[in-house]
């Protein structure tokens, strides 16, 4: 081979690696403009980008994101939003992201996606095809610069941060549960409509009881729903050593004393005869149409209530709600909560995308977006969320929920938040157990202690099948 033709392939060697070079730094880095930027986050006014989104029309409609992306780029009039708008439903947005990410199509991979199911965005992250948002966490709010995400956000963080120890989606709304009431009925009987602890709740029941109401209705037929109430109390007796051995999957977490004592109240609950007599046999609309009859006090139940029974509901019905007063005195209360997390960011697009596709997670927060948002029937995220205004269309259930968060020191907790995937067939029948033992606990056919070793077997029986 000529000392020319050496040169030449040396010469194309060089070029071929400054090219690759190149097209890695598109990625990784963006060129430092000349000061010409926005005071808010530092991004240049200058280059125009395109954030390519793709969001599913559900349950929540679309309004929120369609006045997130226009007055986003309202404000950042060189960024556009470009929306895929999958208006068939969640069903069809997943198996597009499926089919999409199967494919290994990289360039035609969206920038900003609004959801993945955990176990496919769990090998997505181990994959390391999605962006850590770590530093919103401590980014103040658009709308209200005093104030930082972390501070403002009704959630868990156990729940928000992946158990690698970073955040990769945002969160915007939520479900809540608890206990909902009918604020009319307590005042004009003169029931304590916050019972500090236990043994205030009981005395609250007692006189309750007293008049020929039921305290407290539930759904038996589907005993998930007891989950929404009682499941507050492990959390309260045992406080973060019981959240965190839910989230490792340690031994015997059903035979300690927080579980236990939550079966036990259960018990005396049901001894006392404060369970309505048909919660073993009903389901949700049946529950709830007992309690809106006013023929139970108290029933457990989740954000969306007020929404799901609005056409039955009485003219005079005064929506309240409390978290589940399964503490001893001074000790904090729980609020049950699942964030809906959204807005995550594909990993392998240019910085510059990124850090805008960022900026609208943040900028999602705003209040007229989170207002719109809970006018879509939602539970909103932000804490100083504003339910005072009449005329606003949220859902009165909602409007309880917030009441009493902003007027009450409470923890927020997940509890179905988990380190990892753990599913074998022994595992799939722990929550089955579980529902049963509440049921046989109601009706009073199985002891409290009975029921935590029936359930410690069970988990057991995963744990070793994991193994």
């Amino acid at each position: 081979m000529n000392r020319k033709l050496i040169f030449l392939l040396m010469m194309l060697v060089v070029i071929i690696f400054f090219v690759g070079c190149r097209k890695q730094a598109d990625i990784d880095n963006f060129e430092e403009t000349t000061g010409n930027v926005y005071a808010e986050n530092g991004l240049p006014k200058d280059k125009k980008i395109t954030v390519r989104a793709i969001f599913p029309v559900a349950g929540h409609g679309k309004e929120y994101f369609e006045l997130a992306v226009k007055t986003f780029q309202g404000r950042f009039p060189n960024v556009k939003i470009d929306v895929h708008w999958v208006e068939e439903g969640s069903v069809s947005f997943s198996s597009r992201m499926a089919a999409l990410i199967q494919s290994g199509d990289e360039k035609g991979m969206y920038d900003w996606i609004y959801s993945f199911d955990h176990k496919l965005f769990s090998e997505l992250v181990k994959m390391g095809k999605l962006e850590t948002q770590d530093e919103l966490w401590e980014r103040a709010l658009y709308d209200k610069p005093d104030v930082k995400m972390k501070d403002i956000v009704v959630a868990d963080p156990k729940a928000l941060f992946f158990h690698d120890g970073h955040l990769y989606g945002t969160t915007h709304g939520a479900k809540a549960t608890g206990l909902f009431y009918n604020r009319k009925l307590f005042r004009d009987n003169g029931w304590n409509e916050n019972p500090e602890d236990w043994n205030e709740f009981l005395q609250l029941c007692e006189k309750i009881k007293s008049k020929g109401i039921a305290p407290m209705v539930m759904a038996g037929k589907y005993p998930y729903y007891f989950t929404y109430g009682w499941g507050a109390i492990p959390h309260e007796i045992g406080g973060e050593d019981y959240l965190d051995a839910q989230y490792r999957y340690r031994p015997d977490q059903y035979e300690t004393k927080a579980y236990i004592t939550m079966l036990e109240r259960m018990e005396e609950f049901a001894k006392k005869g404060y369970f309505h007599p048909g919660t073993v046999s009903f389901d949700h609309t049946q529950s709830q149409m007992e309690f809106l009859q006013g023929k139970a006090a108290l029933i457990t139940n989740a954000t969306w209530i007020a929404n799901e029974m609005k056409e039955v509901t009485p003219a005079d019905f005064e929506w309240g709600f409390m978290a589940f007063p399964g503490n001893e005195r001074g000790v904090e209360k729980v609020v049950l909560l699942s964030e809906s997390k959204s807005g995550y960011i594909w990993k392998n697009k240019p910085t510059l995308t990124k850090k805008w596709a960022k900026e609208l997670n943040l900028w999602l927060l705003n209040m007229d977006i989170q207002l719109k948002f809970a006018q879509s029937g939602s539970m909103p995220v932000r804490k100083d969320f504003d339910t005072d205004s009449e005329g606003l269309g949220i859902s009165p259930s909602v409007v309880a929920i917030f009441s009493y968060i902003q007027n009450q020191d409470v923890r927020f907790v997940n509890n179905g938040v988990r380190e990892r995937e753990l599913q074998n067939v022994e595992m799939a029948k722990l929550g089955p157990t579980i529902q049963n033992g509440y049921v046989s606990i109601v009706n009073g056919t199985k002891t409290a202690k009975q029921v935590a070793a029936e359930i410690n077997r069970q988990y057991k029986k995963g744990l070793q099948a994991d193994k």
